[in-house]
This record gives structure tokens, sequence and C-alpha cells, in this order.
């Protein structure tokens, strides 16, 4: 009887630090920085992404890890290098990151939750970016390379992602730099970039626009 109420007590114990783990209000986007610890809970608080700061490696190489709320089990999600902005889907399924190891230069992650915690084989996290990469240089054109590649987050509902992708192009490693400035609208589930807006168009349908320089 006294080992029952023992193994009770553990489980109420841990259910509570779990509990608390994954309590308090919800807030989107998290603006994460590699030197301070955070957690960002999931909406349906089945899920936090943790960053547990590194101080003292001669790099900034701060890991991110997904864990489960009540229960055991942990991913790792990415490193920090600088900062980065993540933001949980509206059903706990993905995580958005717009990760900015390196002035002038984003990076896209979309990370499935169902297929990092079962091992089922997907889409990699950095298809997103690769996805708007390949989009932006056929819309830019093979002459004019991008020098600043900050695309950022407008809505998201559903499948349904926006993102407003800026930054500043050379042309034959000479200047002057011209910005550019596109709404991307892209299918979350299966990556494919759906349609392109201008900047006007971007500005007039959801009033959003650009970053086209750190």
């Amino acid at each position: 009887m006294k080992t029952y109420i023992m193994v009770v007590i553990s489980l109420l114990l841990a259910a509570g630090t779990a509990s608390a783990q994954c309590s308090g209000a919800l807030k989107f986007p998290a603006q994460l920085q590699w030197s301070e610890a955070a957690k960002v809970v999931a909406p349906n608080r089945t899920w936090v992404a943790e960053v547990h700061p590194v101080l003292d490696a001669d790099e900034n190489r701060t890991p991110v890890t997904l864990h489960r709320c009540y229960g055991t089990g942990s991913w790792p999600l990415f490193t920090l290098e600088r900062s980065a902005e993540l933001r949980w889907g509206a059903d706990s399924s993905n995580i958005l990151v717009v990760n900015k190891p390196l002035s002038g230069t984003n990076k896209l992650l979309l990370f499935s939750v169902p297929s990092l915690t079962t091992g089922t084989k997907g889409l990699p996290p950095d298809a997103l970016d690769k996805a708007v990469n390949e989009a932006l240089t056929e819309r830019l054109g093979k002459e004019k390379h991008a020098q600043f590649y900050l695309p950022s987050f407008v809505s998201w509902k559903g499948d349904d992602l926006l993102l407003a992708v800026g930054g500043a192009t050379y042309t034959a490693n000479v200047g002057p730099l011209t910005p550019y400035c596109y709404g991307m609208r892209i299918n979350s589930s299966t990556l494919r970039v759906e349609s392109i807006l201008s900047e006007k168009e971007l500005k007039a349908r959801t009033g959003h626009g650009c970053q086209v320089s750190p």
C-alpha cells in the first residue's frame, strides 16, 4: 500500500511539473535570442519548444528542442546562432521558424510535429526555404543576384501560408542595390507556391510590406 501511494505521488508530481512547464499565456510569434532561455507552448498545450542557451562555447550554438508537455520525449529542432521568430500553426501540428543566423539573410524552416515525433519520413524542414528561393530566383531573373533575402510572416490560415519576401539585388557584381518585394502564397502541406503578389498587391490586400535591408 505504501509503495502504491508513493507511485501515485510521483505521478502527480510529474504531472504537475509538466503542467507548469506548459502553463501560462500563449504568445505568438515568439522572438528568440541565442543567449536567452525561452519556452513556446503549442496552442493545444501538448508540445513546447524550448531554448537552452549555451553561453560557454566559442560560437553561438544554442539548441532549440521540442518536448512533450505530458510525458517523456524530446526532439531537436534547430540551432539558434543569433535570433529567430517561432510560430506554431493553429492546429499545433506545424512549427514555422524565420531563422536569422546572419544579418541580411533569413532562413525559413517548417517542422511537421507528427513526422518529427513518429519518425515518419516527410519533407525536410528547409524545403519551404528552397521553394521560396526557387520561386524568387525565377521571378527576379538569372541576371539578378540577391544580396539581402529577408522573408517574413504575414498570415497562416489552414494550409494557406502568406509570406512577404523582400530584400535587394545586384547585377553582375556591380551596384547599386535594387530592392524587391513580393507576397508569396504557399500551400503549407505541399509547399507549392500557389501565387505571387506584387508589392502593391501585397499592401493593398494585407497592409503588409517587406523588409528590404537589415
